[in-house]
């Protein structure tokens, strides 16, 4: 939610912006002067960053969409579908765009495409994006035995881990593991069964990929842990906030972030990073986003 300065600015933001936004239609007089309507002036950052975590009921549609305009990444071909979130006062702006843009408005698996491998390093697999039963990623390599309980990964994902487990070692005496790399097909498969018969649908698909939609399934995903630790334990390690600060400088990204459910589709993994490029993950980690936007934004345009 808001903050109470940033709904205090908000608040004095769309006051100011009255006059410039559409307004219910009236019945004009027989003879109405013309009006001279100022050119509205462009928003500083902080009113930027005020309007972004406005709530959306605030506005009506024309409003809205108005609103929407002014920030970043607004896509007007997408209009019609940044109104089904004007009410409920659940989402910010920011949220609105977020959830739209990325797609997470749709309904997942069933308006799921094929991924596609041509992307490569920026290959996008989520609950829109699957890959094929019959998917291999090319050039699979043993993981270092010195830093993996085992399993493969692509060759340049497996050589940028090592110079970061290296240099975690070198600048702050930590070790790290390697606990779960590539996955195939049928053995996502076989996991997400198993965790069916413990749980629902609903709670399963928050932390366990069906078959076909795992990252693990690229050779560009590993999950890490600390040496004699578990997944759930990673977040209370030191091991994490280096890896939280960075992994980028590697070339990989913590694909599920704290809070980002709603975009990425998985509850917060501490220990769940990607490969994507040592320019992409700079690029993500300075600019707070998810990798669903980062696709969206600079690989799918």
């Amino acid at each position: 939610m808001p903050s109470e300065p940033l709904i205090a600015l908000a608040l004095s933001l769309l006051i100011s912006l009255a006059p410039f936004l559409p307004a219910a239609e009236k019945s004009a007089p027989e003879e109405e002067p013309a009006r001279v309507v100022e050119e509205q002036p462009a928003l500083s950052a902080e009113q930027l960053a005020a309007l972004a975590q406005t709530p959306a009921s605030w506005f009506d549609e024309p409003a809205l969409l108005d609103a929407l305009s002014k920030l970043p990444h607004y896509d007007e071909t997408r209009a019609q579908r940044y109104l089904a979130y004007r009410t409920g006062g659940v989402w910010t702006l920011e949220q609105v765009l977020r959830i739209v843009n990325t797609d997470n408005d749709l309904p997942r698996f069933t308006a799921a495409v094929d991924a596609d491998p041509d992307d490569g390093d920026l290959i996008l697999v989520n609950k829109y994006s699957r890959l094929a039963s019959d998917y291999v990623p090319e050039d699979l390599v043993t993981v270092e035995p010195a830093y993996s309980n085992g399993g493969k990964l692509k060759s340049e994902v497996n050589d940028a881990f090592c110079d970061l487990v290296e240099a975690m070692w070198a600048e702050t005496g930590l070790h790290l593991v390697n606990a779960s790399p590539y996955r195939s097909y049928q053995t996502q498969k076989n996991l997400y069964a198993r965790y069916r018969t413990q749980y629902s649908e609903a709670t399963t698909d928050r932390f366990s990929a069906r078959a076909g939609y795992s990252e693990h399934q690229t050779g560009l995903a590993l999950d890490v842990i600390a040496p004699g630790g578990t997944l759930n334990g990673f977040k209370n390690t030191q091991q994490f906030v280096w890896m939280r600060d960075n992994a980028h400088r590697f070339g990989f990204i913590l694909r599920y972030g704290d809070g980002m459910e709603y975009i990425t589709g998985y509850k917060f993994e501490p220990w769940h990073y990607r490969y994507v490029g040592v320019d992409a993950a700079t690029f993500i980690y300075e600019n707070d986003l998810t990798f669903e936007e980062y696709y969206a934004y600079y690989v799918k345009k």
